[in-house]
């Protein structure tokens, strides 16, 4: 019997690329649109997030907060007590404390997290690392989450080619590289198998590996002052994106993927036209094609 999941959800930054849109307001809590095709009911990134895992009855959902943290603090103290959750199965927020949240990277974001005293990656349960900004056809998620207990990366298929896209290449049992305007030599002329979702997930088997990757990379908060091991060994250190961490696994061989294609809308958004496209044609249709609530 595969373990149950957890979810973290990384919503600690601002979304400077959004401009004046997250001034006031983290991108997290953006609104995106109703809820539902048959519920008017105004939702945001982060809510929609947490939807979509109530309903595949993922319990444990820790979300990682910075930038107007108490914005976010105050949202979740708005929504319905059986999204919220009580007991063992209630939101978490978990504060990155960094003083210039800019600075930060989303894998620091996770570290945090895990060190919460929530239980993440301890061994017990599947865990799903996940980007706050990203709308996607509730579908998808299912595919990754049936999949079998070992750390998968869940990719969209159909994408834009491009230096913007975080592109995956390998085969989908073994994929071998992850990043942004990667040529044909950086991958060892690999296939392309898609754009990566911002969605991870780390199989109990693998959660001491990942612990101890990510400490190497970006500092082991628990080392002595002034010590290299304080510091951290990766080239980023506390700026790490979490998309590092996927790439350390994959040089582990301990990856691999799951894949759907535009049968099952995605997108991430990083800049104001694609918040307009998200909002006027995207959303709306995506909400089409998954029918009432």
């Amino acid at each position: 019997m595969s373990a149950p999941y957890e979810a973290v959800i990384l919503a600690a930054g601002r979304g400077s690329r959004l401009g004046r849109r997250t001034i006031a307001i983290p991108k997290a809590l953006l609104p995106i649109g109703p809820r539902a095709h048959d519920d008017n009911t105004e939702t945001t990134f982060l809510r929609r997030q947490c939807e979509v895992l109530r309903s595949y009855g993922v319990e444990r959902i820790v979300i990682a907060v910075g930038y107007h943290k108490e914005q976010i603090a105050d949202s979740v103290g708005t929504w319905p007590a059986s999204l919220v959750g009580s007991g063992e199965a209630a939101i978490r927020l978990v504060e990155n404390t960094t003083p210039d949240i800019t600075t930060s990277g989303s894998l620091h974001s996770f570290q945090y997290c895990v060190r919460a005293g929530h239980d993440v990656l301890d061994g017990t349960r599947q865990t799903l690392l996940m980007d706050a900004d990203i709308v996607y056809d509730r579908r998808a998620l299912g595919i990754l989450l049936d999949a079998p207990e070992q750390s998968t990366l869940l990719i969209c298929s159909d994408y834009r080619p491009g230096n913007e896209e975080v592109l995956v290449y390998g085969s989908p049992e073994a994929p071998r590289f992850l990043g942004k305007g990667l040529t044909p030599a950086l991958v060892m002329d690999k296939p392309c198998l898609g754009e990566a979702t911002g969605i991870v997930k780390f199989a109990p088997a693998d959660h001491a590996l990942a612990r101890e990757t990510m400490d190497w990379m970006l500092g082991d908060p628990s080392a002595a002052e002034g010590t290299l091991e304080r510091r951290g060994f990766g080239p980023a250190r506390m700026g790490t994106e979490h998309e590092e961490l996927t790439g350390r696994m994959m040089t582990y061989g301990r990856m691999t993927s799951v894949s759907f294609g535009a049968e099952l809308p995605f997108m991430e958004c990083d800049s104001e036209d694609e918040y307009s496209e998200l909002r006027e044609r995207f959303y709306p249709a995506l909400l089409a094609s998954e029918g009432p609530a």
